[in-house]
């Protein structure tokens, strides 16, 4: 039971660290803002702005953070049922004999 205990703590601690880690990496700054005198402006599409940034929407990453979860939890407990039904059993037999002199 100690064990199954440390196991779980270790996979909480495990998805805890690389859920900050994600929000850490999202939590960065999109880069310096630079003030110039000039008032130039150019800009570049190479494709659509849906097509081409799908992974920055937000919902996209919920969404993926919610389907990792239930695969975790479901597989968390697809092991339980099968130790918590088992029924373990010993029987010892001696046999022991004794000469009289």
């Amino acid at each position: 039971m100690k064990t199954t205990i440390q196991f779980a703590g270790t996979k909480l601690l495990f998805l805890f660290v690389c859920l900050l880690s994600g929000f850490y990496s999202l939590a960065q700054e999109e880069g310096t803002s630079q003030t110039s005198s000039t008032s130039s402006h150019s800009s570049t599409t190479v494709a659509p702005a849906d097509a081409a940034m799908w992974y920055t929407n937000p919902i996209v990453w919920v969404a993926g953070v919610a389907v990792l979860l239930l695969i975790i939890i479901f597989a968390a407990r697809s092991g339980k049922g099968k130790v918590s039904n088992s029924e373990v059993s010993r029987t010892t037999t001696t046999t022991t004999t004794i000469k009289e002199d």
